[in-house]
């Protein structure tokens, strides 16, 4: 059966993969089970078919990089019982036997490029992966507001709200799901390794002026204006208060996909933070490039979101009404699910 799919795709590969890409690396994810092909910057075309009968899914790209890993097969992720790879000329072949009932789903990734197979015992698999980052938890309380609230207790709900409004959709990660500590690494870490193609860090600004209020939402620029980056300032120094040394997160992505990952993220923000201050009746205090430590890390568009003024008697009526911490969520479901389709 190997030789069938193989010769079905001779005539296709001669035209389509002398415009494909390299692999750089091959990877599998665990949540969502995942096989990940890393590819270079140049168009990413591939070619996949699948047997029924024998239970093998074929894929070829492009040629292969002296950093390539060949030792990855030997390291077979859930469902797939054996991979099989062949060396072509100009290009790279590989047969995934999987396992009996298992479905899959093949599809081009952008930011960095990567091509994905998506495994699942379910036919709907869930295509983009969703990372919610609710900020603080744990010994980091975050700000403290009116009548003692907790920022770190606020941003949970609102998290665990925009997870639900989203799980049918896409594979959602958190970075936390109960009052526990989790630091800046290791939320862009978590980010990272499930392959997150958006990251959404929930926060709750903080004044001593009770008079400021509003809602605002922050990208990742290595520039920002002065307000921005005392804004930044404030959220990296909670990591600096226990233990971590933020200057050290470096930033990971490379400068094509930084200025992409922008692109993406600045008009996704500005959409965002109009509609929701309008939904809630916040003031929209506009879209902010800062050096956040947090969103520094991840390698993919992020937004750290600022859904209120903590101390501000306004915005705490909002931030901290269970019903309003649902509508919000919902409306930053909508803005997600309208980012990606």
């Amino acid at each position: 059966m190997v030789k069938k799919i193989y010769t079905v795709l001779i005539f296709l590969l001669t035209f389509a993969l002398s415009f494909s890409s390299n692999i750089k690396n091959v990877r599998f994810n665990s949540f969502p089970t995942q096989v990940v092909f890393d590819l270079d910057e140049t168009k990413p075309i591939y070619i996949s078919e699948y047997d029924e009968t024998s239970r093998t899914l074929f894929v070829e790209v492009g040629g292969v990089t002296d950093h390539y890993d060949k030792k990855v097969t030997n390291k077979l992720p859930k469902y797939v019982e054996s991979i099989q790879e062949y060396k072509y000329d100009g290009s790279h072949g590989f047969f995934l036997k999987l396992q009996k009932n298992i479905f899959h789903k093949v599809s081009i990734r952008k930011n960095p490029n990567r091509l994905v197979i998506d495994l699942s015992k379910s036919r709907n698999i869930k295509q983009y992966t969703v990372v919610i980052d609710p900020g603080h938890g744990g010994k980091d309380s975050g700000a403290i507001g009116i009548k003692n609230v907790k920022e770190k207790d606020i941003v949970l709900n609102i998290g665990k709200y925009l997870r639900d409004e989203l799980k049918e959709d896409f594979n959602v990660v958190m970075t936390r799901d109960r009052d526990e500590f989790i630091s800046l690494t290791n939320r862009s870490r978590i980010a990272n390794k499930k392959g997150a193609d958006i990251f959404v860090s929930i926060h709750a600004n903080s004044s001593n002026q009770s008079s400021h209020n509003g809602m605002e939402i922050f990208y990742f620029s290595k520039k920002s204006s002065p307000y921005a980056a005392s804004v930044a300032r404030y959220e990296n120094s909670f990591g600096e208060k226990y233990g971590e040394n933020t200057s050290s997160i470096v930033q990971i992505a490379g400068e094509i996909a930084y200025n992409k990952n922008q692109e993406k993220s600045i008009p996704f923000a500005s959409n965002l933070t109009k509609n929701l201050s309008k939904t809630m009746g916040m003031r929209n205090r506009g879209i902010h490039g800062a050096n956040f430590a947090v969103l520094r890390g991840v390698n993919c568009p992020g937004i750290l979101i600022e859904v209120g003024f903590i101390k501000s008697p306004k915005d705490y009526s909002i931030i901290n009404s269970r019903s309003h911490q649902k509508k919000m969520a919902k409306n930053i479901a909508e803005h997600i699910r309208n980012y990606f389709y």
